[in-house]
């Protein structure tokens, strides 16, 4: 079993131009590869980052937003997306920074996200 921590997002994709104070961008920070044991938030600050798979920007994070903790004993986060706060449609990749006084560890995986054009766009 690979140490480190690894990043599940309950959503795999998201409409560009919805936003939500009550239906958050969700996910779990897990301390093992098969995801089964939780990471224990207490204390820690999480940034959700977003970037290109491939092609012109896929080095350049798109998101970089603080979650919010919602159960930290079992690694559970959200964030509320803003209005036009989503990076353009297409395939992003996301990972999770978690900092703390001493600490700042990025979750190994790299989550798929795909962001698609809502109605009105």
């Amino acid at each position: 079993m690979a140490a480190g921590l690894y990043l599940s997002l309950d959503q795999d994709q998201w409409f560009r131009n919805n936003f939500s104070s009550t239906n958050p961008l969700t996910g779990t920070i897990y301390t093992d590869i098969n995801q089964t044991s939780a990471k224990d938030l207490t204390g820690y600050a999480i940034t959700i980052r977003m970037s290109r798979p491939n092609g012109p920007g896929r080095f350049s994070d798109f998101f970089n937003k603080t979650a919010s903790i919602v159960v930290a004993a079992n690694g559970t986060w959200s964030y509320a997306i803003a209005q036009s706060e989503l990076p353009h449609r297409g395939v992003y990749y996301v990972t999770a920074e978690l900092t703390k006084a001493g600490d700042q560890e990025s979750t190994l995986n790299r989550v798929e996200f795909h962001i698609l054009e809502g109605p009105a766009e």
